[in-house]
């Protein structure tokens, strides 16, 4: 599905992009969602040139600091184009259109090359979550070298993107920019993550963080994570114990036959 956005254009998008799409949302223009503007708070605006035959104001948006400057993200679109990685764009042959848009958004570790003709070649914008970032230091020259000028916003739980060494995932960024200084890495605040989960929570009516408790691996090990487990190898592309999976048939086993389930308490839905 690419979804081409212009003004006060609303697109409904899976639950799993949703969050995605949330942080997409405010930076593509002044989208009719009152709150969804304010996840993104009140942007500064000052005129840049643009590498386009036009000059646009570009906004600032305090809630995505700069991994290497520590500066804010400007930025600011008007005709957007968000492509998704379904499979539903094999064959779609909409390259051409996705690529005349001001702004091109992509998710995750998606690629272009060999893509061309249904996805398009030009990505400005690549909003990645902090489980997706493993993907794109497999390949980082093709995502990361001195001719790439696309903006990364990265996005995560504080627990992985904290600053004071003991964010993994924050870690591996301040090593990418090291290797890369050219890289224009951006990460989402504590508090701008915080308020956007409210957010989600209020259009989803799902908690994305309701009942987390920290806690390790293995009862007997310290130091591994086990969130941080469960969606390592769930998006292992091979030989992962699919644990997320692997829940989904136990809650649905337990519709059937007497499993109950505590310590924590389990809600089967």
């Amino acid at each position: 599905m690419a979804c081409i956005l212009k003004r006060k254009s609303v697109i409904a998008v899976s639950f799993i992009a949703a969050f995605l799409f949330l942080l997409v949302v405010r930076l593509v223009n002044e989208v009719n969602f009152p709150l969804l503007l304010n996840c993104f708070g009140q942007p500064g605006t000052k005129w840049i040139p643009f590498s386009y035959t036009f000059r646009r104001p570009l906004r600032t948006h305090y809630g995505y600091i700069n991994v290497r400057t520590q500066e804010p993200l400007q930025l600011d679109c008007d005709l957007c184009a968000i492509v998704s990685n379904s499979g539903q764009m094999v064959g779609q042959k909409v390259g051409s259109e996705i690529d005349r848009s001001s702004c091109i958004w992509r998710m995750n570790n998606a690629p272009t090359k060999g893509y061309e003709e249904d996805v398009g070649r030009m990505t400005m914008i690549r909003v990645v979550s902090h489980t997706s970032v493993p993907l794109l230091l497999k390949n980082p020259d093709y995502f990361f070298k001195e001719a790439n000028t696309t903006i990364y916003v990265i996005w995560g739980p504080f627990r992985n993107m904290r600053k004071d060494g003991n964010g993994i995932v924050y870690n591996m960024l301040k090593k990418t920019v090291d290797v890369y200084p050219n890289a224009q890495i951006y990460v989402t605040t504590e508090k701008r993550m915080s308020y956007c989960d409210g957010i989600f929570k209020k259009e989803t009516g799902k908690d994305r963080t309701e009942g987390y408790r920290k806690v390790p691996y293995h009862y007997y090990e310290q130091g591994r994570d086990e969130c941080d487990e469960y969606f390592l190898h769930e998006h292992a592309p091979y030989g992962g114990h699919r644990f997320i999976t692997e829940k989904k048939v136990f809650a649905k086993w337990a519709k059937k036959h007497r499993i109950i389930f505590t310590h924590p308490n389990w809600t089967v839905s």
